[in-house]
C-alpha cells in the first residue's frame, strides 16, 4: 500500500482525537486495517501533524519529589508547586491527595481511616463510585469531647463508595491499660483487630501537641498522665494518636494507652498515605518522615523546603 499523505493522516487523526471515533470505526471508514490506522496515528505525531499537549492544573516539583523519596525512603512523594495563595495551596493538596487515594482504593480490600479536618476534606472530595467489596475501618477511638471535625469519618467514606464500614466505639486514649486488654477480648474488637492485621491501605493527617491541647477536656483529664514522663519540648508531632520526637522516635510508654490499631499493624500496612496541608507542621512532618511510618506523602513545596531546612 502507498504511504498515506499528510492530508490523509490529518483526516484520520481528526476522526480519532476530535470526532472521538474508535480504531474499529476509523478502520471501517477508510477500509484500512486496525494496524494501519494505529500506525497512521503514530506517523501523524512523528510528522508533527498532531501535537499532544497534556495540561496539568496542578504542577509538581519533581526534583523535590525524588529528593524526598531518597532521603526518607518513601515509595511515592507528591510535592505540589506552591502559589501565592495559601488557601488555594491547602485546597490543592487535599484535592490532589483525594485523587491519588481514590486511585489506590480501586485495588484495595480493607482501608483504614483516622480523623481530623484534613481527612474530612479528603473524604468530602471523593467522587462517588461503586466499590461494594471495599471495607473502611476506623483506626482509632474517638477524641473525647472533640468538635465535629474530629468525628469518625469511616461511615462518610464508605457511603461515597457504596462500601462497608466498621467503627470503633471507644475513646482514643484510655488511662487504665487493663481496660484496653479487656476490650480486646470482646468479639466485636476481635473482628476489627482482624481487619487491622489485613489492611491494604491507610490514610492520615498529622497532629501537634497544640492540637492535643486544643481539646480542653482531653488536655485537662488525660494530658497530665499521658505526658507525665514526656517533656513537652521533645514532642515534634503526633501521628495516629502517637507522639514522637524530631528524630522520629516514638514515646513507647504512650502505646499502652491507645485504643485502636497497633504500631505493628500500622507498619505492616503496605500503603500508608500522609496528607499535610499546613505549612507550619514542618517539625511534625520531619519527625514523622524519620520514623518510617509514612510510605506515600502529599504536601506542597513550601512545606517541603521548610522540612529540609529543619533537617539541616
Amino acid at each position: 500500500m502507498a504511504q498515506l499523505t499528510d492530508e490523509q493522516l490529518a483526516s484520520i487523526a481528526h476522526d480519532f482525537y476530535l470526532s472521538k471515533l474508535n480504531i474499529a470505526e476509523i478502520s471501517q471508514k477508510y477500509n484500512l486495517s486496525r494496524y494501519l490506522i494505529t500506525k497512521a496515528l503514530d506517523d501523524a505525531e512523528m510528522r508533527g501533524i498532531v501535537k499532544i499537549k497534556i495540561t496539568q492544573g496542578i504542577k509538581r516539583n519533581q526534583v523535590l519529589e525524588r529528593k524526598f523519596q531518597k532521603l526518607f525512603g518513601l515509595k511515592e512523594a507528591f510535592i505540589l508547586k506552591s502559589s501565592e495563595n495559601d488557601a488555594n495551596d491547602d485546597e490543592s493538596v487535599v484535592n490532589f491527595a483525594t485523587k491519588q487515594i481514590q486511585t489506590y482504593l480501586q485495588n484495595t480490600h480493607i482501608a483504614g481511616v483516622t480523623w481530623g479536618s484534613t481527612m474530612r476534606g479528603v473524604i468530602n472530595n471523593f467522587n462517588e463510585e461503586n466499590f461494594n467489596k471495599l471495607y473502611f475501618i476506623q483506626l482509632l477511638g474517638h477524641a473525647i469531647n472533640a468538635n465535629r471535625r474530629k468525628n469518625p469519618l469511616v461511615q462518610d467514606a464508605a457511603e461515597k463508595f457504596h462500601a462497608k464500614s466498621l467503627g470503633l466505639p471507644t475513646p482514643l486514649y484510655i488511662l487504665n491499660p487493663k481496660i484496653i486488654s479487656a476490650l480486646k477480648k470482646e468479639p466485636y474488637f476481635k473482628i476489627v483487630e482482624n481487619c487491622y492485621h489485613n489492611l491494604d491501605l491507610l490514610f492520615t493527617g498529622l497532629g501537634t501537641l497544640d492540637s492535643f491541647k486544643a481539646n480542653p477536656f482531653l488536655d485537662k483529664n488525660y494530658g497530665p498522665q499521658l505526658f507525665k514522663n514526656i517533656p513537652e519540648e521533645q514532642v515534634a508531632g503526633l501521628i495516629m494518636g502517637r507522639p514522637y520526637n524530631i528524630n522520629g522516635e516514638f514515646f513507647t510508654d504512650f502505646e499502652k494507652h491507645i485504643c485502636g490499631i497497633s504500631m505493628n499493624d500500622i507498619m505492616q500496612t503496605p500503603t500508608r498515605f500522609c496528607v499535610v496541608n499546613n505549612r507550619f507542621k514542618s517539625k511534625a512532618l520531619l519527625g514523622a518522615l524519620r520514623s518510617g511510618i509514612i510510605t506515600h506523602l502529599v504536601i506542597n513545596d513550601d512545606l517541603a523546603h521548610r522540612v529540609l531546612r529543619e533537617a539541616e
